[in-house]
C-alpha cells in the first residue's frame, strides 16, 4: 500500500509538536515510480531502490547529532523524496569535507522554524542553512497559520491525540484513496502533468509548480517574511532551489522567458536580514546540461524531486558558498 517509503514512515512528533518519520527506521525498499506517475495517464515511471534511514529525531540521518556544525533546513528536497540515503545533502555535502545534519521534512517556512527550534532547545552551537524551493514554499501560508494562534494550538493537539491512530494502514490507505479519487478527473484530463521529451526520454512536470515558476508576481507574503525574520540570526546562508521547470526550460520552451519573483523577493529579504543568499539554478542548469550528453537527469523524469545528481550539484555549490564565506568548521 505505499509506493515508497515516505508514505509509510511520515508521522506526527507529539515530543515536537512537528511533523517529521517515524524514528529509528533503517529498510531497504523497491520504489516503483515517482510522485508524478500517480497523476498521470502517460508512461513514465523509473523504478529505483532505495535505503532509508532515520535518526532518534526521525529525520533521515544514518546516527543521531554528533556535533555537526551545520543543520540543513528545508522541505522535501532536503529530506531526499525518493532518493536513496547514500545520496543525500549530508552525504554529498560530506564527500566534499562538510558536516551537516538533515532536518528536512516537507512543510512551510514555519515548519522549518519549529525543526529549528525543537533542535535547538537541546542542542547548541550549530548554525542552520536555509533550503527555499521554488514550487510551493513561496505562495503564502505562513501568515493562515499565524493569523489564530488558537487554531494552531488546537490542531496541534488533535494531532497529538490522532498520531497514534494516522500511523495505521488503514487510515493512511483510506487518505490515499480518497486523494486518488479527488484527483480522477484531472487525472484523465492531463491537468495536472505535462511530459515532454528532452535527450529523447520522457521528462514529466507537475503544472502547478511549472505554474508557480511563471508567477510575475507573489501572493501577500507577510508571514513569511516574518518567520524568515525570526530565523535570519541563526542562518550562515539561505539556498533557493528552482523548479524542474525552471532547469530544464531551456530544452523545453526555450523561446520562454521565464520571470523570477520568487527568487527577487527571497534575494531582497536575505539583504535585509543581512543573510548570505545562493540561486542554485545555475549549477543545476550547468550539471543538467552536462548529464544530457549521456542521457541523464539532475531530477528524476517521473518525479517532482532531485535525483543524487542534482543533489550532488546542489553539495558542490552550497560547500564553495561555506568556503567562500570562511565558514568551514
Amino acid at each position: 500500500i505505499y509506493y515508497r517509503p515516505h508514505e509509510r514512515y511520515a508521522t506526527w512528533d507529539s515530543r515536537w509538536s512537528h511533523r517529521a518519520y517515524q524514528p529509528r527506521v533503517s529498510v531497504r525498499m523497491d520504489v516503483p515510480h515517482g510522485d508524478l506517475q500517480g497523476l498521470t495517464r502517460a508512461e513514465i515511471a523509473e523504478p529505483r531502490r532505495m535505503r532509508f534511514a532515520t535518526d532518534g529525531d526521525g529525520f533521515r540521518n544514518d546516527a543521531d547529532y554528533a556535533g555537526e556544525p551545520w543543520v540543513l533546513l528545508g522541505d522535501s528536497f532536503v529530506a531526499g523524496n525518493g532518493t536513496s540515503q547514500e545520496h543525500l545533502l549530508p552525504a554529498r555535502l560530506a564527500a566534499r569535507g562538510v558536516r551537516a545534519v538533515n532536518r528536512g521534512f516537507p512543510g512551510g517556512i514555519t515548519d522549518y522554524e519549529q525543526f529549528w527550534r525543537s533542535f535547538r532547545s537541546r542542542q547548541d552551537g550549530a548554525r542552520a542553512l536555509l533550503f527555499l524551493f521554488e514550487g510551493n514554499d513561496f505562495p503564502e501560508n505562513a501568515g493562515r497559520r499565524e493569523a489564530a494562534p488558537w487554531r494552531a494550538a488546537m490542531k496541534r493537539r488533535v494531532r497529538d491525540a490522532t498520531a497514534g491512530f494516522r500511523r495505521l494502514p488503514t487510515s493512511r490507505v483510506t487518505r490515499s484513496l480518497a486523494a486518488r479519487v479527488a484527483h480522477l478527473g484531472a487525472i484523465r484530463g492531463g491537468d495536472l502533468v505535462a511530459v515532454h521529451r528532452v535527450a529523447d526520454r520522457p521528462l514529466a512536470f507537475y503544472l502547478e509548480y511549472v505554474q508557480n515558476t511563471r508567477r510575475e508576481k507573489l501572493p501577500e507574503m507577510t508571514g513569511f517574511d516574518a518567520a524568515f525574520a525570526r530565523l535570519a540570526p541563526d542562518l550562515d546562508a539561505v539556498f533557493f532551489i528552482p523548479t524542474k521547470y525552471r532547469v530544464y526550460r531551456p530544452w523545453v520552451a526555450p523561446e520562454e522567458d521565464l520571470p523570477d519573483a520568487s527568487w527577487r523577493h527571497l534575494a531582497a529579504s536575505c539583504r535585509e536580514q543581512g543573510v548570505t543568499c545562493v540561486d542554485l539554478t545555475p549549477a543545476l542548469r550547468t550539471r543538467s546540461e552536462s548529464l544530457l550528453r549521456e542521457g541523464r537527469f539532475t531530477w528524476w523524469r517521473d518525479d517532482t524531486h532531485w535525483n543524487g545528481a542534482g543533489i550532488d550539484a546542489a553539495a558542490e555549490r552550497v560547500a564553495e558558498t561555506l568556503a567562500a564565506l570562511g565558514a568551514r568548521r
